[in-house]
């Protein structure tokens, strides 16, 4: 979904798309290759309304949001899959090709189906691929949905955010990697091995009480559910990290608020995981006693909201110096084996906006093609304790990848106050740096 536009801007797209992007029961996959410059390849870009194509639109009776949120890329054993908040977290596979590729090839391998919709789903048929249809957007890339999602109810109802990643198989190395899914990253590290592809069917019960409680008579009728009768296979028990070690330096909400800090101290994933050798991880920071590779990724957290927030009596100025749903980011790294210790973490940064433009033109520093609508979001930037930060108030990292072509460096994708994106490159010893920073980097002194 993205609402930070004037409907003015809408107006001048097709009907179809003003009518559907304004509407907040709906949510938007979009999806696009880039060349090395990091721009759209002409007519390589699609969006692509997916619930009502395959039958799991909610109603605003059924929920107050979307049916999917927050789609997000994984690359498991070579295969793409797509995650998505629902209730919980859906998974499902994706194949992306231009239109015509593989034709003619006479082995039928390409064609590709409807999946039908869940009302009048047979498990038979309920998995066979679907091409999904473009609302906007170029005509050169074709995008099938392998099968139906499937649910992960690893972090119980209300999970959101959980990454994937994979590891080499210790006991038969020439087998795929094993898949993880990351549930939570602090205080603990949660991590349950999946097998993406396989599932156990559930009751419409069993559904319920992991929503709402052992024994519920509570029922609903929603065309989601369906997908939630779809639990994605476990391999053995979650695993639990010890406690996460100290922020590797302090920010200034310590300073202001000692003692308690405002932001939630559970964190969500962002994006996970990149690959850090040890030649990488010695080549920043301070020496530390890592013997093997870490895995790193990227987590946020927020100041939430909290109901002394809309109490006429609590003074202006309190919720002015701390403002909820305000987003900050970290660093962190792990170990790349069960239970998946947490080594380190930074402490709290946030991505700043888009630089401002000079008659449309981008700063030298700034790749890419002008976003002329990214002003918009520095209307809503991050604050607190009365300092105004050149950032966004919602920063959603979902993407952090190694580089293609320059394995020294990494490329972070994230969203801003859920209206535009941006990609940025990071190199992995500025990383590390913030893993382990130099102490005396972090002494400041008065003036």
């Amino acid at each position: 979904a993205n609402n930070c536009f004037p409907h003015d801007e809408y107006k001048k797209l097709p009907k179809a798309v003003w009518e559907a992007v304004l509407l907040g029961m709906k949510n938007h996959l979009g999806l696009a290759l880039l060349d090395d410059q990091y721009r759209i390849l002409p007519g390589y870009d699609v969006v692509i309304q997916l619930d009502t194509q395959i039958g799991l639109k909610r109603t605003m009776k059924e929920y107050d949001s979307p049916t999917f949120m927050d789609y997000r890329l994984f690359v498991l054993n070579g295969d793409l899959y797509l995650h998505a908040n629902v209730d919980t977290v859906a998974v499902s596979k994706l194949d992306l090709r231009a239109k015509g590729f593989g034709d003619g090839d006479g082995d039928g391998n390409n064609e590709s189906r409807s999946i039908p919709p869940v009302r009048k789903h047979g498990n038979e048929n309920f998995d066979r691929p679907y091409k999904l249809r473009n609302l906007y957007g170029g005509d050169l890339l074709e995008v099938t949905l392998q099968r139906q999602f499937i649910t992960i109810w690893s972090g119980g109802h209300g999970g959101k955010n959980f990454a994937l990643f994979s590891v080499p198989n210790v006991t038969h190395p020439v087998s795929p990697d094993s898949v993880y899914v990351e549930i939570n990253i602090t205080p603990e590290h949660h991590v349950q091995q999946v097998l993406p592809d396989e599932y156990d069917q559930l009751t419409l019960q069993q559904v319920f009480e992991l929503m709402w409680k052992k024994g519920t008579k509570k029922k609903r009728h929603a065309n989601i559910d369906k997908i939630g009768q779809r639990s994605m296979k476990v391999v053995g028990n979650m695993t639990k990290s010890d406690e996460s070690p100290e922020a590797s330096f302090h920010t200034t909400d310590q300073y202001w608020f000692p003692g308690k800090t405002p932001f939630k101290v559970n964190s969500h994933g962002g994006a996970c995981c990149v690959s850090f050798s040890l030649d990488d991880i010695n080549m920043g920071g301070t020496q530390h006693n890592h013997h093997e590779p870490l895995l790193v990724g990227i987590a946020h957290t927020k100041v939430p909201w909290q109901p002394w927030y809309s109490k006429d009596h609590i003074p202006q100025e309190r919720k002015d110096m701390l403002p909820h749903t305000h987003y900050v980011s970290f660093f962190y790294a792990f170990d790349p084996r069960p239970p998946f210790q947490l080594r380190a973490r930074s402490g709290y940064f946030c991505l700043g906006h888009t630089p401002l433009s000079r008659d449309g033109q981008l700063p030298p520093t700034e790749g890419g093609i002008f976003n002329q609508h990214s002003i918009l979001t520095r209307d809503r930037p991050l604050k607190q304790h009365n300092v105004t930060y050149e950032c966004p108030q919602i920063e959603y990292i979902s993407a952090f990848v190694e580089k293609a072509d320059d394995k020294s460096s990494t490329v972070v994708g994230y969203g801003m106050n859920d209206c535009t994106a941006r990609l940025i490159e990071i190199e992995k010893r500025e990383i590390v740096r913030l893993l382990y920073p130099d102490p005396l980097e972090m002494v400041f002194e008065a003036e």
